[in-house]
């Protein structure tokens, strides 16, 4: 039973390595000759023209498919790092988490103290003497 993720893993993999295989084609066999000749009298061969091409087609391909197949790993990557599958075990400990935060809110009383009434509240500190520290105007 695999996931999405999976799948795009593993086809970003084949692409990927398809990539290089045509690449590493592509550049590794030597290209034919297309023109054989002496000054005046030049032979074009067709096939060899072809070959060239495909050898051409093969490196573009093989750069294509490396790119294609490293996006959808990236992606696949990415996409199941922000994905919210937990396993059971995890649903698990987030539900006796719940549980346990819902207990402590049970558990602790809110202060339920009445506000004094004006005149009556009391200033923890108080200032001996007060200094005043503006410089003085020369005004």
């Amino acid at each position: 039973n695999l996931s999405v993720f999976q799948v795009g893993l593993i086809s970003g993999t084949m692409f990927m390595l398809t990539g290089i295989i045509v690449l590493v084609v592509g550049f590794l066999v030597t290209p034919k000759i297309e023109a054989l000749g002496v000054e005046d009298f030049v032979v074009v061969d067709t096939h060899a023209v072809q070959f060239n091409r495909a050898l051409d087609v093969c490196k573009l391909a093989g750069a294509i498919l490396f790119c294609i197949g490293g996006t959808t790993m990236a992606a696949c990557l990415l996409m199941s790092a922000f994905a919210k599958s937990y396993s059971k075990e995890e649903k698990y400990l987030q539900q006796k988490f719940k549980e346990r935060i819902a207990d402590m809110k049970v558990q602790t009383y809110p202060v339920t103290k009445a506000p004094a009434a004006p005149g009556e509240s009391k200033i923890p500190v108080t200032l001996s003497k007060v200094q005043n520290i503006q410089p003085l105007s020369e005004t």
